[in-house]
Formats: structure tokens, sequence, C-alpha cells
């Protein structure tokens, strides 16, 4: 496992042990997860946050998968006014370098099962192992 990945990793375990209530675990995969927005379909979170599933137009988390983590943003087409698809993005002026992952999804709002697929999409597009994922310089965009 390369430095930073190394890095990403620790940096989302910290996250986590701060946190633990606050992890989620993929439905089908076991990834864990940890959401720094509400889902659509999150009946009691969105009551206690005064907020109403419509409002649910973007949802971000940290992803740990396969001994890496990243910042998945996920938003719906209207919010963000662009086609479905992937979108990796390298910061290098972060350290450990995140790479962000944008997914722009068909959808009237962002609940917790979109963005499972959202991550399963992910993978399927080879993060974090697959060659362009290890040391990436340059944009990446891939259709959904």
């Amino acid at each position: 496992m390369d430095r930073q990945r190394n890095k990403r990793w620790l940096d989302f375990q910290r996250r986590a042990e701060y946190a633990p209530a606050e992890v989620y675990q993929h439905r089908i995969h076991g990834w864990k997860y940890i959401p720094l927005h509400p889902f659509a379909d999150e009946p009691e979170v969105l009551a206690r946050l005064g907020l109403r599933p419509e409002e649910c137009l973007a949802a971000d988390a940290w992803w740990a998968v396969d001994g890496d983590a990243a910042l998945l943003e996920c938003r719906v087409i209207g919010g963000a006014r662009r086609s479905s698809g992937l979108i990796f993005q390298p910061r290098q002026t972060s350290s450990p370098r995140w790479l962000p992952i944008q997914g722009i999804v068909d959808s009237p709002y962002v609940t917790r099962v979109v963005f499972e697929g959202l991550m399963e999409s992910a993978y399927r597009a080879g993060f974090p192992n697959g060659a362009r994922f290890r040391a990436p310089t340059e944009r990446l965009v891939l259709p959904l």
C-alpha cells in the first residue's frame, strides 16, 4: 500500500473511531462510510433537522474501500446542471492527497440507495485499485 493511500485509510479510521455511531455500512458490499449530509430516505434524521426529502439534492461521505478512502460527493442532475457521470479530480494540495469523486445522478433527490449505487459504479470503474487511480494527476470523467 503506498504512503498516501495508507494516510487516507488511517484518516478515515480516525474519523470512524471519533464518531462510531455515524459510520454506515454499504448494504451489499459492507464498505464503511461516514455521511456528511442526510439522505432523502432517512425520515427520522430529516425530521430532527427540519428537512424534507426533496431538499436532499446532494450528499457527501467519507468512504473506506479496499484499504483506501475517498470523499464521495453525490449531486442530482437538476442541482448540478450536468449530465450523469462520475468525475475523479485529484487534489494535489492536500495531505493526504485525497481523490474526491463527484457523482452526478439522474434522480429527484439523493437517497441512501442512490448513494450506495454510486459507490458501486465507482468501484466497477476500478476505484481504488485500478492503475489510473494509483497516482492520479488528471481529471477523469466517466459516464454512469
